[in-house]
């Protein structure tokens, strides 16, 4: 729930994330291109971009705030 707090006080947004093997709470960053990503293993620096909204639980926002600009240029990536 401190993801909560974090997104109260910094506006930072958070996603709930699932694999095969484990799941976890990480904040949404946006990379150079202005598109989702989030950190799943960050001590080993391994990413995940969210290609579609569907792929993750969005805890802190709705998942137009990332992809609405996609949407008005009319490209789907």
């Amino acid at each position: 729930m401190s993801y909560r707090i974090l997104n109260w006080m910094f506006g930072w947004d958070y996603v709930q994330w699932k694999n095969c093997v484990t799941s976890g709470v990480s904040r949404v960053h946006l990379d150079g291109m202005g598109r989702a990503f989030y950190w799943r293993y960050k001590s080993i620096g391994v990413a995940d971009r969210i290609h579609k909204p569907e792929e993750v639980l969005w805890l802190t926002c709705s998942p137009d705030k990332y992809f609405e600009a996609e949407r008005v240029d009319g490209v789907q990536s």
